[in-house]
């Protein structure tokens, strides 16, 4: 049973009051390649914020780097506090925000939380070429994550979300090629 595929049933019957179930729903899936990563869901029906409580242990766990791109950098308290002692500690932080908005009033709220990082040491670039709504965290060269979350208080609150956690160097060292390409064009 696909863990995705049981997560978005779980959301479906939540928000639509159907029940949604059977082996149908849950087709075969062929694997190709295997590789180390933990999937996490969060939402209003769990009183656990799991997603929130893997970004917070990934970022306190750092030792080199943590690199983040997020369309909406509107952090909750923890996550805010853990990147600027990061940066402090001398840990190389870097993140990607988009130049342009999608949404006028989550943009100034981005904008808004950009100072004290800048002051703490975090280096924030904003992307050129076009919205970027990727979501990514990668730290050190052990651990990265690619979900729906963003980096803000309605993904850890009230959203529903779906995070993969990943462990594989070589998943990882291809997202980090894909962050400093990003850079490139920020």
């Amino acid at each position: 049973m696909s863990y995705c595929q049981f997560s978005f049933l779980n959301d479906w019957n939540y928000v639509s009051k159907q029940y949604v179930q059977g082996e149908r729903y849950y087709p075969q899936v062929r694997v190709t390649e295997n590789s180390m990563l933990q999937i996490a869901a969060s939402g209003p029906d769990s009183e656990w914020k799991c997603i929130l409580q893997a970004f917070y242990k990934m970022i306190s766990n750092a030792t080199e780097k943590i690199w983040i791109t997020t369309p909406y950098l509107v952090p909750e308290e923890s996550i805010l506090m853990g990147l600027k002692t990061a940066a402090l500690s001398g840990i190389d932080v870097k993140i990607i925000i988009p130049s342009q908005p999608d949404h006028f009033f989550v943009y100034w709220a981005s904008q808004s939380n950009i100072q004290q990082l800048l002051e703490a040491g975090v280096k924030i670039y904003q992307y050129k070429t076009g919205f970027i709504h990727s979501k990514i965290m990668i730290v050190d060269q052990t651990v990265a994550t690619v979900g729906t979350a963003n980096l803000d208080i309605r993904s850890m609150e009230i959203n529903f979300e779906v995070n993969a956690f990943i462990y594989d160097e070589h998943v990882i060292a291809r997202l980090e090629d894909d962050f400093v390409k990003d850079l490139q064009e920020s």
